[in-house]
This record gives C-alpha cells, structure tokens and sequence, in this order.
C-alpha cells in the first residue's frame, strides 16, 4: 500500500511545483481572451443562422416543386 500512496504523493507534489512555474494571465487579459470568444461565438452563431435560414428557403423552393 505504500507503493501508489508514495507514488500519489511525489506525483501532486510535482503538480505543485509545475504549477507554481505557470504564468497566470491578468485581469485585463482575461477579460480581453473572453471578450474575444464570445465576439467570435456570436460571429459563428449568426454567420450558421444566416446559412441554414438561406438553405431552408432553397429547400423548401427544391421540394414545393
């Protein structure tokens, strides 16, 4: 039992020491990162509306036929 309880330990404290070498971004970065995403979210959402409203009309127009 003290084989994976040691291997346990040595593996979070090497977590801990990875995580301590990671730089974090700011505040002002995160904000800038999200706003980025969610603009191109949007983007895509109405970019993806706009295609299936063009295609449902051009099927409808095939199948009315």
């Amino acid at each position: 039992m003290r084989g994976w309880v040691g291997k346990a330990i040595k593996f979070l404290r090497e977590v801990r020491s990875e995580l301590r070498k990671v730089v974090w971004p700011t505040r002002r970065e995160t904000v800038v990162f999200t706003s980025v995403v969610v603009g191109m979210v949007v983007v895509m959402a109405a970019l993806f509306y706009v295609v299936d409203t063009i295609l449902t009309g051009i099927l409808k127009t095939i199948i009315d036929i």
